[in-house]
């Protein structure tokens, strides 16, 4: 069996990072921007580091969060990375907003699976006054 060494010597820069949060030590700028700009061989370093922190604050816990698309494929945007763009190609169903019923039988569901938040998305900058 080997042995996971706790010498930080010869940790990782994330670990070094996380080690430093965890002992209440904020990060400054430059070591905050680091992250964003983590060399992809990285990543999976980068992400066992933030487990620890996230690991102490809330253990092994998720929040379940159940989204319901309530209008789809009609958004007036030009979003290039978006399928619901007015520009995109994508086939994906098209529909107006969903009526009550259907919006509400989406929040019974949710509370069922015992989501934390249900949470209604639109194609479109924002809902109507009539779609409100």
């Amino acid at each position: 069996m080997t042995s996971i060494t706790t010498d930080t010597s010869q940790a990782c820069p994330w670990q070094l990072l996380a080690s430093q949060v965890l002992s209440g030590d904020p990060l400054d700028r430059q070591q905050a921007l680091s992250i964003l700009h983590c060399p992809e061989e990285q990543l999976l370093d980068l992400l066992a580091a933030t487990f620890r922190i996230r690991h102490k604050y809330f253990g092994k816990k998720v929040q379940l969060y159940f989204l319901i698309n309530a209008k789809s494929g009609l958004c007036p945007e030009d979003c290039t990375y978006c399928s619901q763009s007015k520009t995109s190609t994508a086939t994906i169903p098209k529909y107006n907003i969903l009526n009550r019923q259907k919006l509400l039988e989406g929040a019974e569901m949710a509370a069922r699976q015992k989501a934390g938040t249900y949470c209604l998305v639109i194609s479109a900058r924002g809902p109507s006054e009539k779609e409100i």
